[in-house]
């Protein structure tokens, strides 16, 4: 234990020195007044007290406490609490033996252990309830997180109970490199290829437009059902549309069955493929499977217009054209077209250009959305008097690197958390080094920062003129973010999305409506149920005072009541888990003596992965156990795994040192003392009449 100030500790020394001071300069004359003596010493020393430790805490006094920590081994158990794991013949037996296995293996362990339990199939869950309700299973992301919150531990060894099926994430055999101690694993499930018919996947657009006609594709697998036929039938809302036959013509059979489709009206139309059951099969859930696709009135058309060919384009015009509701046209500057009336929304590359003449006047008449991608070869001073929202004034056009700094409070539209963290790594756009001019009712997206130092200049800026959206990208070289995004996540999925929602946001028609609710109108059945919604005064400003009262309603007319929790600006629902099926809803808000409703529809779609495969993969956990020094044991000798791990050498507690630092400032007894010593002085002289 030491003490340590915020000042040179030798100052410590003068606070007796001040509070010696301060005591005689208060009390040198009271003794004259005939004071008993050793009523003079005691209100003496407690003013000395007082004002030595005050004057002491104002050095900022910090006290450090080194502890001795003695860390157990750590031994993490995680099991597979996926659906998979209880649709085999053995379901009954181990649903019953799993939970009490997994708890006598603990026990075992925790003599000379800390032992960590862990669940895993939609999300890793802490503990194991033997409840086997994971719609979906992902082993990678279990190691992952244990590799992340063990790091620099104690940890001694890894037990996995599971029948070794993943349909999400990577190969867990890869995933479990990160992790650097023994790994055991335990064998579940049934390895035998038994009699079944699969519909293993639905290949199919989920949004379509009307008048389309789009394909359906069904992979099925027979297995052991050899020189027999099946039917599989696609149906909607129970009336049969088509059918067709699959014939096994061997022991284990995977065949593509298609289906071409009409949309015929807009909405969300939902469809059920079925495929006929096996006499003997073990598992009829698979046989079974639902898609919803929407129908949409037309896609939103996008031009991109340019004077020259770019990357930014082609990455820009890619992520629009991997929208289901989208389509992009590429437009030379000498080429415009007399009208864009037919685009909703209009990407100017680099224009005003200093190499190009041509006129945007007609353009920039209209009331079409605009989003500039400004570079080198832009004009600036030229897009400077076009007054669409922004004014650069930069010396000679010059141009910096800076690093994008994205807002996780942006109001026009959402980004998550994961998605910000994955933004703000991207690399730097080459943007106008100066000052930039723009109202402050616009909407910064993305700002700049150069070096460590975050400014407020706008990189994705987006405002408006008159009724017109207008947004800009301040930089150049915007492909290299989506090669970024590919190369940490191996798709470039987030960055189209980014382009998505910049461009849906742009191109939407502005809703005039006092109060909006905003849902996805496909969810599946492991998501929850989450709503948005906007509430506007008769001035377009947004409020959220009124209680906003909503009731989703089942197919058997089942009514379930819920109020929206308030944020910042708006409102937010989070209704839960519902059960796949088709819900309407009514949303009911009352302003003044106003009321505004709105309603609606959504699916909540089914999740087929775990019924998909039922063949245990015990290969694939030998292999995890055999890398990392362990050993795989069947289920029934689980408890074994303790004696295993028990023996190890190199399990052993460590012990850690763990430094703390203490404010005195804050410390409530040392407050405690000083009140104390203060109101007893001031009682004394209270009581000798001074």
């Amino acid at each position: 234990m030491g003490i340590l100030t915020e000042y040179p500790i030798g100052l410590a020394l003068l606070c007796p020195l001040f509070g010696a001071l301060y005591a005689v300069a208060l009390y040198y004359h009271d003794v004259k007044l005939g004071l008993k003596q050793n009523t003079h010493r005691v209100m003496f020393a407690f003013r000395f007290l007082s004002v030595t430790v005050i004057s002491f805490l104002l050095l900022n006094p910090l006290i450090r406490e080194s502890r001795k920590i003695v860390e157990k081994p750590i031994v993490i158990i995680g099991v597979d609490n996926s659906k998979s794991m209880v649709m085999g013949a053995d379901s009954a037996d181990l649903r019953r033996n799993l939970p009490a296995a997994v708890k006598a293996l603990s026990e075992k362990l925790e003599k000379k252990c800390d032992v960590r339990i862990y669940s895993f199939g939609n999300t890793l869950e802490n503990g194991f309830d033997g409840s086997f309700r994971g719609l979906k299973t992902d082993m990678s992301s279990f190691f992952h997180e244990v590799s992340s919150r063990y790091a620099n531990r104690n940890a001694a060894a890894l037990v996995l109970a599971g029948d070794g099926i993943y349909n999400q994430g990577v190969d867990p055999y890869y995933a479990a490199r990160g992790i650097s101690y023994p790994i055991y694993t335990v064998a579940v499930g049934d390895t035998a290829i038994r009699k079944d018919a699969i519909i293993r996947k639905v290949l199919v657009n989920r949004t379509v437009y009307k008048g389309d006609k789009f394909p359906v594709e069904v992979l099925v697998e027979l297995d052991k059902c050899q020189g027999t036929t099946r039917k599989l039938s696609l149906s909607q809302g129970g009336k049969a549309i088509d059918s067709k036959e699959i014939r096994a013509n061997g022991d284990r059979v995977m065949q593509k069955a298609g289906f071409l489709l009409e949309a015929k009206e807009t909405g969300i139309v939902r469809y059920t493929v079925t495929l006929g059951e096996v006499e003997g099969e073990r598992s009829v859930i698979n046989n079974t499977a639902s898609f919803v696709v929407e129908v949409l009135d037309q896609r939103q058309k996008i031009a991109i217009i340019c004077d020259a060919p770019h990357p930014d384009i082609t990455a820009i015009r890619q992520a629009i054209e991997g929208s289901s509701h989208m389509e992009a046209e590429l437009i030379r500057v000498d080429a415009l077209p007399n009208s864009f009336e037919k685009y909703d929304l209009v990407v100017l590359n680099q224009l005003p250009s200093v190499t190009s003449l041509a006129s945007l006047d007609p353009l920039l008449r209209s009331r079409i959305p605009l989003l500039f991608i400004i570079g080198p070869q832009t004009d600036l001073n030229a897009l400077n008097r076009l007054n669409q929202g922004l004014v650069i004034n930069s010396a000679k056009n010059s141009f910096a690197e800076s690093q994008p700094v994205f807002s996780d409070d942006f109001p026009l539209f959402t980004l998550n958390k994961n998605e910000v963290t994955l933004f703000n790594d991207f690399p730097p756009l080459q943007c106008p080094f100066g000052t930039y001019q723009y109202s402050p009712l616009s909407q910064t997206l993305c700002a700049q920062k150069f070096g460590n130092i975050a400014t407020h200049t706008p990189m994705i800026l987006f405002t408006r003129v008159g009724e017109k959206k207008v947004g800009f990208i301040t930089g150049e070289n915007i492909w290299r973010w989506r090669i970024s995004c590919y190369i940490k996540q191996n798709t470039h999925e987030a960055f189209d999305l980014l382009i998505d929602r910049m461009a849906r946001y742009l191109a939407t028609r502005e809703d005039k409506s006092f109060f909006r609710i905003r849902v996805g109108n496909r969810i599946a059945e492991s998501e929850p149920v989450e709503m948005e919604a906007e509430l506007f005064n008769p001035s377009y400003e947004l409020i959220n005072e009124p209680d906003i009262n909503l009731t989703i309603t089942d197919q058997q007319g089942k009514n379930y009541p819920f109020v929206f929790s308030r944020t910042t600006r708006s409102y937010y629902l989070n209704a839960g888990l519902f059960p796949v099926g088709e819900y309407s809803y009514q949303a009911v808000v009352k302003v003044g003596n106003q009321v505004y409703s709105q309603s609606g529809r959504f699916f909540v779609e089914q999740v087929n992965l775990e019924s998909s495969n039922l063949v245990a993969d015990h290969n694939l956990l030998y292999r995890i156990a055999a890398s990392h020094d362990g050993k795989m044991v069947p289920r029934d000798s689980m408890t074994t795994l303790a004696d295993k791990i028990l023996a190890r050498e190199d399990l052993r507690s460590v012990s850690i040192r763990q430094d703390k630092m203490s404010d005195l400032v804050g410390n409530p007894w040392l407050f405690a003392v000083i009140i104390l010593l203060l109101a007893a002085e001031w009682v004394i002289r209270k009581r000798e009449g001074l």
